[in-house]
């Protein structure tokens, strides 16, 4: 259970005491301390957030306060409560966005970043999919699913949604790849010319993968660099086998 508490935001100090307070009725910071073995400071300080977060209540007696867990449908208001908050964060953002667009300073400067870990790849793959442009892809070794998984699905459903258009080329092997792509055209290039990255331009893009155990991408921003690659992409697709 305290695994599960965890999932909707709570800490593992929160949900042993909020559990405990189930289990035990109400209770003072010290007893809770005693109960949970949490050291007695950190007890209180977490009592306050969870009282915070409307998942417990208190009462006072003889000057000492005593806590009480809230009914655990409370749960569920409070996940409601947190939805409605960034609700209204979602559309102030939104605006905020909007604004500093607009006082931005527009640069056709060539640049290049670097992105890392999970987080960094979705938000490459986010930027593809907002660009609204097609795709053209090589040195895929299909790894994306197993690096991203349920992501990764979300992603090519927001393609063919988009009806944006991809070119791929996967380093070939002996078991083909079957893709049920409407979107993607496909072809293979000979097992010697395997690569250890996946590269991908799209617009005045082109982005290097490299899916290791820390995955990373390298996003150049360069008309020259997009044209240059996309030539040699044509180059690729040219000589490439059909599936």
């Amino acid at each position: 259970m305290k695994e599960e508490l965890m999932k909707l935001d709570l800490s593992a100090a929160q949900a042993q005491i909020y559990l405990a307070l189930l289990k035990s009725g109400q209770c003072n910071a010290g007893r809770l301390a005693q109960l949970t073995k949490i050291n007695r400071t950190y007890v209180y300080d977490m009592l306050v957030k969870l009282v915070d977060k409307g998942l417990i209540s208190y009462v006072i007696k003889n000057n000492v306060k005593y806590f009480q867990a809230a009914s655990p449908k409370k749960i569920i208001s409070y996940i409601d409560d947190k939805q409605s908050r960034l609700d209204t964060e979602r559309k102030y953002a939104e605006r905020l966005a909007s604004q500093l667009g607009s006082i931005q300073i527009n640069s056709d400067d060539e640049t290049i970043e670097v992105y890392e870990g999970k987080e960094g790849l979705k938000t490459i793959l986010d930027d593809i999919v907002n660009s609204k442009k097609d795709i053209f892809t090589y040195g895929s070794e299909g790894n994306f699913p197993h690096v991203l998984q349920f992501y990764f699905k979300h992603y090519l459903r927001r393609l063919e949604k988009n009806k944006i258009i991809m070119k791929v080329i996967f380093n070939d092997d002996k078991k083909k790849k079957i893709l049920k792509w409407s979107f993607a055209k496909v072809r293979y290039i000979p097992k010697e010319y395997r690569t250890p990255t996946e590269t991908t331009i799209y617009g005045d893009k082109v982005v290097i993968f490299l899916l290791t155990r820390t995955p990373k991408a390298i996003l150049i921003k360069s008309r020259v660099a997009s044209f240059s690659y996309k030539k040699y992409f044509e180059l690729m697709w040219s000589q490439a086998k059909m599936p």
